[in-house]
């Protein structure tokens, strides 16, 4: 089922509160059940688990930016899921994932595996790895993929 992305290009990278979304392949547009045309890529990660975007040793984004203020000095009730702001008052992963986006342009997977624990690892062309930490010893629902062409989720 991975093999299915190996040379699709990086798109973009979203989030449902905090849920990321990795966007992969070409533009592609659906009509949803409630009739609103909705824009996203041929696939799509979802991922409610650990992961992170590196480049060689560095972390260049991960889950729990979404929760840190880019900001030290925010308001104490600052909510990370409010989006839509300027980054002065935005989580780190809405200001980093910009730079990400621009790093990863013309970017495509060249490798993308599942380890022996069951983590899930995307190279792309330009060195960054993405990989995504299995966060419980049991079974669970990690991520999905999400073929919008085809109307499949996959769910691992």
């Amino acid at each position: 089922m991975l093999t299915k992305l190996i040379n699709k290009k990086f798109n973009c990278i979203s989030r449902a509160i905090d849920m990321l979304c990795l966007f992969i392949g070409e533009d592609y547009s659906f009509v949803s059940e409630r009739g609103k045309n909705i824009d996203v890529a041929e696939y799509s990660l979802h991922f409610q688990t650990q992961w992170r975007f590196r480049e060689k040793e560095t972390i260049l984004l991960a889950s729990r930016d979404i929760y840190i203020p880019y900001n030290e000095d925010v308001a104490d009730d600052w909510d990370f899921n409010v989006m839509g702001r300027t980054d002065d008052l935005s989580s780190v992963f809405d200001v980093q994932k910009k730079l990400v986006e621009q790093k990863m342009q013309g970017a495509y997977i060249s490798k993308c595996y599942l380890t022996e624990s069951k983590d899930l690892v995307v190279e792309f062309s330009n060195g960054i790895i993405f990989e995504q930490f299995k966060s419980t010893s049991k079974s669970d629902e990690e991520w999905r993929l999400i073929d919008y062409k085809l109307n499949k989720h996959n769910i691992f």
